[in-house]
């Protein structure tokens, strides 16, 4: 929900419109207007108003009744917007309907309710998101199952794998994101319509069977337990948010580091002056994925404000609730706008299999230091080859020359015998590689089949 305006170059480049727009003043009114409308058809199934002062109400809660100049005007005086909400329903009433409008609800009522489809809408949308991201790294994991790369760790060369096995890791990893945005989505999915203290006391005796009526209209579940307080739901989505910026900043980090040029293993897609430099003629940077470090750690730290809203007192806030009003709407706005751009990247990402193969033979060869050690491992124990293949290696990297020939020049006449059967090439080399590869496409094709539902 926003109430004004800002400049903010990195929406303005890349922000998602569609995400944007689910956030705006304009949709946000909109969902406190189905609201109150819905309410007022709670009370008539509930017979504590008549059918047709209700249906009287549910008309008047019409954007055509509301000014919006006005509506923020006045927010800003009372501190809520329901209010003047309320006040503008009523104008378009006769006065013994509009004695009826927002009966025994609260201004957190409203807004909470309203916040959960929403938030509902916006993980919908996300999940879109997120499938066209995972079906664009299953096509990559699928087409490099078995194309050979450097595996690294802390930074440095470590063993062979492929290039969709690195991709089936991320596979894995949206899907448990995937699952995570599902799980929040149900558990976000509660009607809020417990009155000023959270007791009802407005309504009673009737409470029960109005919030369960109202409830029912939004699709939504009934719930005794107010949750005007307890914001664990609202901190679980904006965890599960966060999870799926982290997953998208770990992504973007990888293709900046494998486009690097004494790598140069992927590079995002090309165009006329794409990531161009001022001054650099060369240059072609990895923008987007830079983009979605930007938005990735922005909406990772609005997650972390919203912890900060459970921290209320009593049975209302003091402030703590305004934190999600501010901090929500950024992040669902930073994930849609870097899992939009993660898509674009990885849709036309271009992979260069001939130089992962040469990258292989980087530093000597030496990431097959673990594959010898294990070759010899039989015959002279484990430790005792570790200590052989380190001297081999500080060697190998002291004169310059391949491993294979630093093996040669250390075990002299023992070679043949010590080596006969091993091979020098990594792709014999890969251990379970093309396996992961498969398991990731297995297991995002089942997540891909998860729908989300209340209740299930």
């Amino acid at each position: 929900m926003r109430l004004g305006g800002g400049m903010n170059l990195l929406d303005d480049l890349y922000g998602d419109s569609r995400m944007h727009d689910l956030w705006s003043l304009k949709s946000t009114l909109t969902y406190w207007l189905l609201v109150e409308a819905q309410l007022a058809g709670a009370l008539g199934d509930a017979q504590v108003i008549s059918i047709e002062d209700a249906q009287s109400i549910i008309e008047a809660c019409s954007e055509k009744n509301i000014d919006i100049a006005r509506l923020i005007r006045e927010s800003k005086n009372v501190g809520y917007p329901i209010v003047s909400l309320v006040s503008m329903i009523c104008e378009s009433l006769p006065a013994e309907q509009a004695g009826k409008v927002h009966w025994g609800a609260t201004t957190q009522d409203i807004m909470d309710s309203a916040l959960v489809l929403q938030t509902r809408d916006a993980i919908e949308y996300l999940l879109v998101l997120q499938e066209r991201l995972g079906d664009a790294i299953s096509d990559l994991t699928q087409k490099y199952a078995k194309t050979v790369m450097p595996g690294r760790t802390h930074g440095k060369q470590a063993t062979p794998t492929t290039f969709g096995a690195k991709c089936a890791v991320f596979l894995d990893q949206i899907s448990s994101d995937r699952q995570r945005l599902i799980d929040a989505y149900r558990g976000i999915s509660s009607v809020s319509l417990h009155g000023a203290a959270g007791t009802s006391a407005a309504l009673y005796p009737h409470g029960q069977q109005v919030r369960s009526a109202l409830a029912k209209r939004l699709g939504l579940e009934n719930t005794i337990i107010p949750w005007h307080v307890n914001r664990s739901a609202v901190i679980a989505v904006g965890d599960a948010v966060s999870a799926c910026l982290q997953m998208l900043a770990r992504l973007a980090r990888e293709i900046i580091d494998l486009s690097r040029t004494e790598i140069a293993e992927v590079s995002e897609g090309s165009s006329q002056y794409k990531g161009a430099s001022s001054t650099m003629p060369q240059k072609a940077n990895p923008i987007e994925s830079e983009s979605i470090i930007g938005y990735a750690i922005s909406g990772e730290s609005h997650a972390m404000a919203l912890h900060r809203a459970s921290e209320a007192a009593h049975e209302r806030s003091s402030g703590e609730w305004q934190i999600e009003w501010r901090v929500l709407p950024d992040i669902f706005a930073c994930a849609a706008s870097a899992l939009s751009l993660a898509v674009t990247s990885m849709q036309n990402l271009q992979v260069f299999p001939e130089q992962m193969a040469k990258n292989c033979s980087f530093d000597g060869g030496l990431l097959l230091a673990e594959a010898a050690m294990m070759h010899l491992a039989p015959r002279i124990g484990r430790d005792k080859a570790h200590k052989l293949l380190y001297e081999v290696c500080l060697e190998c990297r002291k004169i310059g020359q391949s491993f294979e020939s630093t093996l040669q020049v250390k075990l002299g006449k023992d070679f043949e015998e010590s080596f006969k059967g091993f091979s020098f090439n990594p792709a014999d080399h890969i251990g379970e590689a093309p396996l992961v590869a498969l398991e990731g496409l297995r297991i995002w094709s089942i997540s891909k089949a998860k729908k989300i539902s209340v209740g299930s």
